[in-house]
């Protein structure tokens, strides 16, 4: 049994994790078979894999039609724009009496890389760095256990946020301007415009998401 749940795990974040990175993207029809060769995964493991993946709302299952990536969920990033935007804009200001000079050098270093990479147009790694600075925050407050929750609750949001990567209509200055300005309130220690800057950052998606379901509406609902 915990084979099985070990290869039902590797399905499982092996096709979360292209339907995440839009290698299958949202509309695409799945084929099972050709799946199951490329992963080398037995059909069990893949059929739980499906299943969990399909509770998640990322697969889509139509009767006599095949298994479907569904599409990303419009309402659905909106609401978890909701949950991210109210938990971690207190995490962050809960950091404040926590932080230390390491932790505001770490950031630091972030948001330097994140320029650089800015710069050099390799939004590829900036976003990686995005993500590594956001959890930075859950690490110095002690919630990690609620970062991981996010992830799950966060699946249509981080779907979007990866589909950004393909549209190059959207403003990486102002993610980058926005990480400054948190963390410059975080070091000034005034807690309340640090929780204003998170939820003007997190609002982006607002526009930003107005942009993408023009240039992709195929890939909304």
């Amino acid at each position: 049994m915990a084979e099985l749940t070990n290869f039902q795990d590797e399905a499982y974040v092996a096709i979360r994790n292209k339907i995440l990175h839009l290698d299958l993207k949202p509309g695409d029809r799945i084929n099972k078979r050709a799946l199951q060769d490329e992963l080398s995964i037995g059909a069990t493991p893949m059929r739980e894999a499906f299943l969990r993946l399909s509770r998640e709302g990322l697969l889509l299952v139509r009767p006599q039609s095949g298994t479907y990536v569904a599409k990303i969920s419009v309402d659905e990033v909106y609401q978890a724009r909701f949950v991210r935007e109210n938990i971690e804009k207190l995490g962050v200001s809960e950091t404040i009496p926590l932080i230390t000079r390491t932790d505001l050098d770490e950031l630091q270093k972030l948001i330097q890389l994140q320029e650089l990479y800015l710069h050099s147009k390799d939004y590829d790694h900036f976003f990686n760095l995005d993500e590594e600075f956001h959890q930075a925050f859950y690490k110095i407050d002690h919630k990690e256990f609620v970062w991981n929750w996010l992830q799950v609750v966060n699946l249509q949001f981080n779907r979007f946020r990866y589909l950004r990567l393909e549209v190059s209509d959207l403003d990486w200055q102002q993610i980058f301007d926005d990480h400054r300005a948190i963390v410059a309130a975080v070091a000034d220690k005034v807690p309340k415009r640090a929780e204003t800057c998170v939820s003007r950052h997190l609002h982006m998606v607002d526009d930003d998401i107005k942009v993408a379901s023009k240039l992709r509406p195929d890939f909304f609902e």
